[in-house]
């Protein structure tokens, strides 16, 4: 069916009529009534990069694929977020423009210097720069190499293969940078300039130029290092003699057959160690070359070694004989001996602070650095896809990684829900649901054990202890991949849908977005992904049915990534649940989601849509555009909309508890209003809004989850799409 634009058309003018008579007043900037505090989860993504200074101690950075990076802070043993808004210079602040970090280092000789690659997008490929600080991450000034408009991708396939920033030790205006795609690069004056240095390939697309390392040979006494290293995916290794003037290719004499270099270190003796992978039926293999330029292959053997993935490697800055070498998956190799022999040894974790990681029944850790800490003898470091670890003890058959996650919130949130009387619930990828006791101490309960994502949450008006969830995995090999189901007890604890525990639910039904009856606990709707219609169920998903909206065949949504909710429930009518179809309007059933018919019409073609429904007012809509343009509310199920003044964008909609007993709940937007991005609220249907936050944490990532405490007025929860969750509450000094 086509759009009905004859009938758009005459309901929008009917609207901008009304419009033109009312006057929109501005609210306040109520912000510094306002704190903003994570909810701790700990962890939770992939920490793909560890910088530790040689010369200083408790100066480390960590960075992550989607979520900024992170500074040591010693004195509270947890990691402070650098990449913020105020950190930042103002040009590169923007809502959505937050990401990932391509690579972070410190300068060994200054170590308050600190160079970072960021490329300021969340997905994808896109042109970075590269910023310089000088007081160790606080604040960060760009350097001239966005110029140059050098492709970086933070959360791309290169994303942990060791450094590709780079400072000579003896001179912290020197830096390389290996780009993905464009060459090595270096500055010689701090970043004041940038030159593509000649005799390099530019490598493998999407890995490219991606480890450079420096040996740090005493009788370096110049203003330069003399001798360093790069690797170059799928061309090799080269080394220079010259402090970078002239490169020779050495690889050919050595590891010329060995698959892609995963990680490339240099121990305090020259001898300079590679990792490589098997990806794609390479040679997964491990080699050392000496200052004599002898290569050795030392790759361990055995029946867990040979042509393995190697992912990692470190090598003991007070040992050179000591050496470390992680598969992908987590299980290590380690030598005594610089890997004439090799001891196997598997993991265990322990986590006494962030509880869930303690729990966690997960034997693959995603590796993404390992380091040996030159101030503790023995002590290795670990970034991997749940966090940072450490360990002392690299002896024992098992090794006991203990958790330093504290500090580090990179979830990458879909969706965040306050049941009324409840504790808020937040959804996400890779780790499933997470249900809040305490939203200021590291004791979340997790939903799944398994690797499991979450991408949407509703909860029943008659019931709010009763919570529905879209549980599906992106990865095809995990059990249970589709886990969709309910919670009886608010979201602590989960039971599959039967239809799917038994296999008889429709093969469509996956992913999406999904809400339950104000009345029952049995009527579900879920609309799958891949433009399929919605289905529903009357016995709480033993057995499915597809709704009928009488002639629309396919949604318009794909897959319904977050923060696409174009379904919801009335919060107060029996049986009663609405859809926003992109290219026909708001549909409506009133039959528990078995029939479904047009009633009208906030706007068309918005595919970065949310709809949803207000707690304790029957036939109460709220729609927000997304990225697009504004906020639309209706009053009558759906059949007439009206825009909400001074709304000049609504990236996100969530509704809270009432200023007053009996009063309007208080209606939140993540928008633009003014032209000022911000978080706002309104406490009078939407008449007025009061700005109360611009960035909740600094984190100016696109937010995908936005829901109002329902029993605590002005509380409101945000979910990031990839650094976590916060709340913002009033202060005591604030507004009650």
């Amino acid at each position: 069916m086509k759009p009905m634009i004859p009938d758009w058309t005459v309901w929008m003018a009917a609207a901008l009529s009304v419009l033109s008579g009312l006057s929109v007043v501005h609210g306040a900037d109520v912000s510094a009534d306002y704190t903003w505090k994570p909810m701790k989860i700990g962890g939770g993504g992939w920490v793909t990069g560890l910088d530790i200074n040689p010369t200083h101690k408790d100066v480390r950075y960590v960075r992550t694929d989607v979520s900024g990076a992170y500074r040591w802070e010693a004195a509270t043993s947890s990691w402070r977020q650098v990449v913020t808004a105020s950190s930042m210079p103002s040009g590169s602040v923007a809502y959505g423009k937050y990401s990932g970090v391509d690579s972070l280092v410190s300068a060994p000789s200054k170590p308050d210097i600190a160079y970072m690659a960021f490329a300021g997008k969340p997905y994808g490929v896109a042109e970075g720069n590269i910023y310089k600080s000088v007081n160790r991450g606080d604040t960060w000034t760009p350097t001239n190499f966005g110029e140059k408009k050098v492709a970086m991708e933070p959360n791309g396939e290169g994303r942990q293969e060791g450094e590709r920033l780079a400072v000579d030790p003896l001179n912290s205006d020197v830096v390389y940078y290996g780009s993905m795609s464009d060459g090595l690069w270096t500055t010689r004056d701090a970043g004041v300039s940038w030159t593509r240095v000649a005799g390099l390939p530019t490598g493998a697309p999407n890995h490219g130029v991606n480890t450079v390392v420096f040996d740090r040979d005493p009788s370096n006494r110049g203003s330069k290092t003399k001798v360093l290293y790069a690797t170059v995916d799928g061309e090799g290794i080269y080394r220079s003699a010259d402090a970078g003037e002239t490169w020779r290719k050495i690889s050919d004499a050595g590891p010329a057959t060995a698959g892609r270099p995963r990680d490339a270190e240099i121990g305090p003796d020259g001898t300079y160690f590679v990792a490589y992978d098997n990806d794609k039926g390479a040679t997964g293999a491990v080699w050392k070359y000496s200052r004599a330029g002898v290569w050795t292959d030392i790759t361990p053997t055995g029946k867990e070694g040979g042509s393995q993935s190697y992912a990692d490697l470190a090598v003991d800055p007070n040992d050179a004989r000591h050496v470390v070498v992680m598969r992908n998956g987590g299980k290590v190799f380690v030598s005594k001996d610089q890997g004439a022999t090799w001891d196997y040894h598997t993991f265990q974790l322990t986590s006494p602070n962030v509880q869930w990681q303690g729990v966690q029944a997960n034997y693959w850790l995603s590796v993404g650095e390992i380091a040996f800490d030159p101030f503790e003898p023995g002590k290795l470091w670990f970034a991997e896809g749940f966090g940072v670890w450490w360990a002392k003890d690299l002896r024992t058959p098992q090794i006991e990684w203990h958790s330093a996650s504290e500090g580090i919130e990179e979830m990458c949130g879909n969706d965040v829900i306050a049941p009324p009387g409840g504790k808020p619930v937040a959804a996400m990828w890779d780790l499933g649901a997470f249900y809040f006791e305490d939203v200021d101490t590291y004791t979340a309960v997790r939903s799944q054990p398994g690797f499991m994502s979450a991408w949407a949450l509703d909860w029943c008006a008659a019931d709010p202890k009763f919570v529905v969830g879209v549980f599906r995995s992106h990865l095809d090999f995990v059990p249970k991949a589709n886990s969709s189901g309910y919670s009886t007890d608010g979201g602590r604890t989960w039971t599959r849908f039967e239809a799917l525990e038994n296999g008889t639910a429709p093969k469509e039904l996956e992913y999406g977005v999904i809400a339950v009856s104000a009345n029952s606990t049995d009527k579900i709707v879920w609309s799958p992904a891949h433009e399929k219609m919605p289905y529903y169920t009357t016995d709480c998903g033993v057995t499915w049915k597809q709704s009928s909206f009488g002639g629309p065949a396919k949604t318009g949504f794909n897959s319904h990534p977050s923060p696409q909710k174009p379904l919801c429930a009335d919060r107060v009518l029996a049986d009663t649940f609405y859809f926003y179809l992109p290219k026909e309007g708001v549909y409506r059933s009133t039959d528990g989601g078995a029939n479904f018919a047009r009633v009208g019409n906030p706007v068309s073609m918005r595919y970065n849509s949310i709809l949803k429904s207000t707690p304790g007012k029957a036939g109460d809509l709220w729609f927000a555009e997304g990225i697009g343009a504004g906020l639309w509310h209706s009053t009558d199920g759906g059949a007439t909309w009206r825009a909400a003044p001074g709304v000049e964008k609504a990236f996100n909609v969530g509704l809270g508890k009432s200023q007053k007993p009996g009063g309007y709940p208080s209606v939140y937007v993540a928008g633009v209003m003014r032209g000022e991005t911000g978080i706002f609220r309104s406490t009078d249907e939407g008449k007025t809004w009061d700005k109360i936050g611009t960035y909740p944490l600094g984190i100016f990532d696109w937010i995908d989850g936005l829901d109002g405490d329902k029993d605590v007025f002005g509380k409101v929860y945000v979910g990031f799409a990839g650094a976590g969750f916060s709340y913002g509450a009033v202060t005591t000094s604030g507004e009650k």
